[in-house]
């Protein structure tokens, strides 16, 4: 289900969302298309962040995909995977020897310190990211925790990558909301915000041809990766990246 970084297609208007047509695949094609098959350096970029910011486990990676980030999890405390597609189920069970739940009905209740979801939401229509994050609630222990990534619309590196993009490239984005409205959409389904930023500006060159300025603007993106700390603030990237706490139910 999830996708650690974009792939091609179009995109809808920000802040609506498209049902992805029923039966669409996750499978070895989708990943190997994305180049999501193998491990890759930002997913040790939110590894770090989850250490740093969302404290121990045990930790469940929501949408994990082949489970290269699930590994890099586990290798911190115990961890779990969630994934819809059965094909990338299978695999992230065999690379990161983690238990891999299908389905939501079958994740435990308070079992989890905390949740991660990098590239996850914008895959799922509203209501059921509605239901995700009552699933979410459910699994986290009282005063659990999450990281939340997701493409943003309304940051830099939409305004000037254009219509090109990195977020706006892969059609099973239905749901691409600007950091803002998934800020307001987590409070409102019993989330606290403790932390907010972006990821910066990595998909570089942002002209039709590489310059100068492209390493100056990937520059800060690239101290956070090195320090392992969120340090730009939201709109300032490609991605909003959240740290939220589940609030107890009044």
């Amino acid at each position: 289900m999830t996708s650690r970084g974009p792939g091609c297609g179009p995109h809808g208007d920000p802040g609506r969302s498209r049902a992805v047509s029923p039966g669409s695949p996750y499978d070895a094609r989708y990943y190997a298309a994305n180049r999501q098959v193998h491990d890759r350096p930002a997913l040790r970029w939110y590894a770090r962040l989850v250490r740093r910011y969302c404290g121990r486990g045990p930790y469940l990676d929501f949408g994990c995909g082949a489970g290269h980030l699930l590994q890099r999890l586990a290798a911190a405390g115990p961890a779990a995977g969630f994934e819809v597609s059965s094909w990338a189920a299978a695999t992230a069970r065999t690379t990161a020897r983690c238990p891999v739940y299908e389905r939501l009905d079958d994740l435990p209740s308070g079992e989890f310190g905390v949740v991660v979801a990098v590239h996850v939401l914008e895959h799922l229509p509203d209501d059921t990211v509605a239901t995700t994050l009552g699933a979410w609630r459910r699994t986290l222990r009282p005063d659990g925790r999450a990281l939340v990534v997701t493409p943003d619309p309304a940051g830099r590196g939409r305004a000037l990558a254009g219509p090109r993009w990195v977020g706006a490239a892969d059609p099973t984005h239905v749901n691409l909301k600007p950091h803002a409205q998934w800020r307001a959409l987590l409070a409102a389904h019993g989330f606290e915000v403790l932390r907010e930023g972006t990821d910066g500006l990595w998909h570089v060159p942002y002209g039709p041809h590489p310059s100068p300025s492209d390493a100056v603007r990937a520059a800060p993106a690239l101290a956070q990766y090195v320090t392992g700390r969120l340090l730009l603030p939201p709109g300032a990237g490609e991605s909003g990246v959240l740290v939220v706490r589940r609030r107890p139910r009044p």
